[in-house]
């Protein structure tokens, strides 16, 4: 047995450790078990002195460094192999004073230590599988809101320009019925107005060639008659064309102007024409004086 100082022991645990890691068939052979049982001894008896007491940190670093290169080898296939050191070692050698070595404590506590990193460093990574899980979800959740935040951005954009292009119209379709509304109330004012001129105009001519009748011809009053007629028509016409005009109404009767001014016209011509050749006699005249006055005067003393 080869005597080894604390350095080259620390050394040669950590190399162990790796060759176990290595392969599940590493101690399928009992030569080969054998052989790792010499090495753990070498590593652990002292013959004049306590076992050798192995560092936890150089298992943890060798663990890690284990778990950080799948090339090394496998800390699965590490506390398989540890099992079977731990459940295969016997007391069988001895030293060179030929007491019996005895490093079962040491295998044992090897075991434990090596185990408890192991569950150690696959607790960790779990927990940092899932915390990386999490932050994935929490990510995804995130890019999720995210999007829900943006199209309820968009939704509200779009409302408020729907809202406002509504108001507008609701604004303008309110000004469009102040303007309508305000035709139509000139069209009324200006309806009543010609029917207010037209009757009272026809009201005063209509008093005026009464109280006159009996001073003037037949053909004289006729023909003023169509003279006013064609001006009053004409006027409470071209009233009724500018109210139109006013309200967009752009629809107009020509064919009833241009009628009632031809027949005006004609009649106007059969007034002239009936006046120059006098077809009324100068008995008709008198009689027509004659009865005006009487009529006159029956009106004057009924008054009385």
């Amino acid at each position: 047995m080869r005597v080894l100082d604390e350095q080259e022991r620390r050394d040669s645990l950590n190399d162990v450790l790796k060759e176990l890691s290595k392969s599940q068939d590493i101690l399928k052979d009992a030569k080969s078990r054998k052989d790792f049982f010499l090495k753990l001894e070498d590593i652990y008896y002292k013959c004049d002195d306590e076992n050798f007491r192995h560092y936890y940190s150089d298992i943890f670093s060798t663990l890690t460094l284990i778990d950080g290169d799948s090339e090394i080898g496998s800390l699965e296939i590490l506390a398989q192999n540890m099992q079977t050191i731990k459940d295969g070692y016997t007391i069988e050698n001895v030293d060179n004073n030929g007491n019996k070595i005895d490093i079962r404590k040491e295998i044992i506590k090897l075991y434990d230590h090596t185990n408890l990193d192991i569950a150690r460093i696959n607790y960790t990574k779990t927990m940092s599988n899932e915390t990386m899980s999490e932050l994935v979800k929490t990510k995804l959740f995130s890019k999720e809101l995210e999007k829900k935040v943006k199209a309820s951005e968009e939704w509200v954009r779009k409302s408020q320009k729907k809202t406002i292009n509504h108001i507008r119209i609701m604004s303008n379709d309110i000004k469009k019925n102040q303007k309508d509304m305000q035709k139509e109330y000139i069209s009324i004012l200006g309806i009543f107005a010609s029917i207010v001129l037209a009757f009272t105009g026809g009201m005063t001519f209509s008093s005026s060639v009464i109280e006159n009748i009996h001073k003037a011809s037949i053909y004289r009053v006729t023909i003023i008659a169509l003279i006013v007629g064609f001006v009053f028509i004409n006027i409470i016409w071209l009233l009724m064309d500018f109210i139109k005009t006013i309200t967009g109404r752009t629809a107009r009767r020509w064919s009833w102007l241009i009628s009632v001014n031809v027949v005006i016209l004609v009649l106007f011509i059969l007034s002239i024409i009936a006046c120059q050749f006098d077809f009324f006699k100068n008995e008709n005249m008198i009689t027509f004086e004659h009865y005006s006055e009487e009529t006159t005067n029956a009106v004057t003393n009924s008054s009385k």
